[in-house]
């Protein structure tokens, strides 16, 4: 029995549409099918934008009938996280509080050079409140489980942007990480995330969390996939991902990021590590004592979210807070009114960390971790226990949110299964601006276990 349209990766697709075997409108049409008759559809999407779906998959398909071609994303479906504005729509960002604004009178740009490059808008995915948790839970528009296990949670913030690629629901999908939002949630449901260079994509015409850590970028299913939607996203020409060197030296730290693993976590990490070596490269397991200095940094100082949301949303907290996520709303008002002096010593201490921290890894070319320190828990457990549900999003957050600080692009590509069918994300941390090196590393995992 074929596999359905769903199924096929966005590379496939393009490749379909190039030789005529499949249209973008029949693409589209199956894609809006699955997401009504998937039963965590209405979770997954806030709205799902069939009208403009349909639309921009008549157009690409009339580009490829005429020979036109713009690029990989032509004709692709996408999902969109929701707080990326679109025009026609209301950016809620997770909120009901922000869901009474109005709609969006134009793209953000990053949503108008999708929309270029020929994308196909499916809708509007779920996400946390205000992008402000990295479990993935909504109580206004509900939480789709994950895409392994719907007992589960399906990471966050970018919660319905996982789940929609892993579940079929989008081709690809844009997420945005401010401590972990695009790899937790691809780490989660056995995917590619990709958190890219601090202002590499604008962030404009999008619900902020963090002026300063706010960053946009891809979910999917094959690095392969994930590299032609970051360049669509940063307006580049399409070009092949390039391979990468087949001897790097890798550092996988044995400070913060192995600390307390579960043992499956511990187990599928080795299984990466395993596989990297086999590649080809070279693996030194050693301390790397200056990763500390940005969870330090956030413990003395609050983090750059935490200033920065009240900043941001003080009078709507002020004057509904009871509108708002409870376990959203205790995280911020945690932090509320801290003194200015602490927001700029953390500017401050963030500037020398950048300065010291790749210098200081001379001879390295990459970074590499858990994206998280254990599988993902059953929503129960976090649902029904408020103290569980803060420590377990503490924890959630620990390996990715000291890069955000670094500013440094990291990918998580799946690298091992449990048994009970879950899956283990490494992550990959390079240099600025080294995006292509990361999912280069990434795809050869792939291509390794294929």
């Amino acid at each position: 029995m074929p596999e359905p349209i769903t199924s096929l990766t966005a590379a496939e697709l393009a490749r379909r549409y190039r030789d005529g075997s499949l249209d973008p409108v029949t693409v589209t049409e199956a894609y809006l099918a699955a997401i009504e008759a998937h039963p965590e559809g209405g979770k997954v999407y806030r709205v799902v934008t069939a009208q403009r779906a349909l639309k921009q998959a008549r157009a690409a398909k009339r580009r490829f009938d005429e020979g036109l071609r713009v690029g990989p994303m032509q004709g692709v479906p996408i999902a969109i996280k929701d707080l990326v504005g679109t025009a026609g729509d209301v950016t809620a960002a997770g909120s009901a509080v922000l869901g009474e604004r109005p709609a969006e009178v134009e793209d953000a740009p990053v949503a108008a050079r999708l929309d270029a490059a020929g994308a196909v808008f499916l809708g509007k995915t779920n996400m946390t409140e205000l992008a402000y948790s990295g479990i993935g839970a909504n109580p206004h528009y509900g939480t789709p489980g994950c895409a392994l296990d719907p007992s589960r949670i399906p990471g966050g913030s970018s919660s319905g942007s996982g789940v929609a690629v892993a579940s079929r629901l989008a081709a690809v999908a844009v997420g945005s990480d401010t401590g972990g939002s695009v790899r937790i949630p691809a780490a989660v449901n056995g995917i590619v995330g990709l958190k890219v260079t601090d202002g590499r994509i604008p962030t404009d015409g999008c619900a902020a969390l963090s002026t300063t850590l706010d960053t946009i970028g891809p979910l999917a299913r094959t690095a392969e996939d994930a590299w032609a939607l970051y360049l669509a996203m940063t307006a580049e020409p399409h070009r092949p991902l390039a391979q990468a060197p087949a001897r790097l030296t890798l550092l996988a730290p044995t400070t913060l990021l192995t600390d307390d693993l579960d043992d499956a976590t511990r187990t599928g990490f080795e299984q990466g590590l395993a596989r990297l070596e086999a590649l080809g490269h070279h693996v030194r397991r050693e301390p790397l004592p200056i990763l500390l200095e940005a969870p330090a940094a956030y413990s003395r100082f609050g983090s750059f979210a935490s200033h920065e949301v009240w900043a941001l949303y003080q009078d709507l907290f002020e004057s509904r807070r009871d509108d708002f996520d409870p376990h959203v709303a205790d995280r911020v008002y945690l932090y509320a009114d801290r003194p200015s002096s602490d927001y700029i010593r953390l500017q401050y201490a963030r500037a020398d960390l950048q300065r010291r921290f790749w210098p200081s890894l001379s001879g390295v070319d990459a970074v590499v971790g858990p994206t998280i320190p254990h599988v993902p828990v059953r929503i129960a457990e976090v649902m029904t226990d408020d103290g569980a549900y803060h420590r377990e999003n503490n924890r959630i957050l620990r390996n990715t949110a000291p890069f955000n600080v670094l500013g440094s692009p990291a990918v998580s590509v799946p690298v091992a299964t449990t048994v009970d069918g879950l899956s283990i994300g490494l992550m990959i941390v390079t240099r600025p601006l080294e995006e292509e090196l990361a999912l280069g590393v990434a795809r050869a995992l792939e291509l390794q276990g294929a």
